[in-house]
């Protein structure tokens, strides 16, 4: 973090004086905040909570703590000022907003539950219509997330139900109405056909590159053992089916479930991806 030189400590703390502030560490704060100098903003706000009188609206100096900690990629941190700001918040619409960010947080930490559970009671529970708006628009981003698609076009449908570009609207149901139908592959079909034909299931999943390997190299040890046995080298046989053709066999079908899988995830993940695009040119 960039450290602020002395004099420019001091043009700030002018500046704030100057401008006639209500609370001049307030203001110096938000002068480190704009100028993305968050360590010394947090520092500044925590003052404002800690030795300011306990009248001052300190819900938005946690706020501005949540999002330098968020701007610093240090989520949990951000997530617990957040917290703070929405259990001293003023009024329930700013306390609804403040949970609405926490959400964000906890899709961006990959804690898709604790997303949903939140988003869900705003929806369900907010008197006021746009916080219930933003609440079904992060809806649907987490089950995006999370490859629901179903529940990702009912958030969608409700944010646009509220208003909202119908252009955009009627894509993404488009899209979202496509992907309930993906054709995935199934793992344990992928894993039965390499149990018979080693490779095959591979190149059911789509990756035929592995599944040819597979299949010579299984063919081959196989061929080995069976040229081995006609010779009557039992051991030599034994010791070809123990070391080699147990782990490549075996590891060959669960490399084939394992390909399925994959194959899903990216189908998944493109289609995601292809809705996210959108969801970024969406005009409000």
């Amino acid at each position: 973090m960039k450290t602020l030189n002395r004099n420019y400590f001091y043009l700030l703390l002018l500046a704030a004086i100057s401008l006639g502030a209500k609370d001049p560490v307030l203001e110096l704060a938000e002068k480190f905040f704009d100028s993305r100098f968050y360590d010394e903003a947090i520092t500044e706000y925590e003052r404002y909570i800690h030795f300011d009188s306990p009248e001052k609206d300190i819900s938005y100096a946690y706020y501005k703590i949540g999002l330098s900690y968020r701007n610093m990629h240090a989520l949990k941190k951000s997530t617990d000022a957040l917290e703070a700001s929405a259990q001293t918040a003023p009024s329930d619409s700013s306390r609804d907003e403040r949970k609405i960010d926490i959400a964000v947080n906890n899709i961006a930490r990959g804690r898709y539950s604790e997303a949903k559970f939140l988003l869900l009671k705003l929806l369900s529970f907010s008197k006021n219509p746009e916080t219930r708006r933003k609440s079904a628009l992060f809806l649907g981003i987490t089950n995006l997330y999370t490859f629901q698609w179903e529940s990702a076009k009912d958030a969608f449908e409700t944010y646009f139900e509220e208003g909202g570009n119908t252009k955009f609207a009627r894509t993404i149901d488009s899209l979202l109405s496509r992907a309930e139908k993906l054709n995935y592959k199934s793992p344990t079909t992928a894993r039965w056909l390499s149990t018979f034909i080693p490779g095959a299931g591979q190149i059911y999943a789509g990756n035929a590159g592995d599944g040819i390997d597979a299949m010579v190299l299984n063919g081959s040890i196989i061929y080995f053992i069976v040229y081995k046995l006609l010779k009557e080298e039992y051991g030599n046989a034994y010791i070809i089916y123990f070391f080699l053709f147990r782990r490549y066999y075996f590891g060959n079908i669960y490399h084939a479930g394992k390909e399925a899988i994959g194959y899903n995830r990216n189908l998944n993940e493109e289609t995601a991806d292809s809705i996210f695009t959108l969801l970024k040119n969406i005009e409000e």
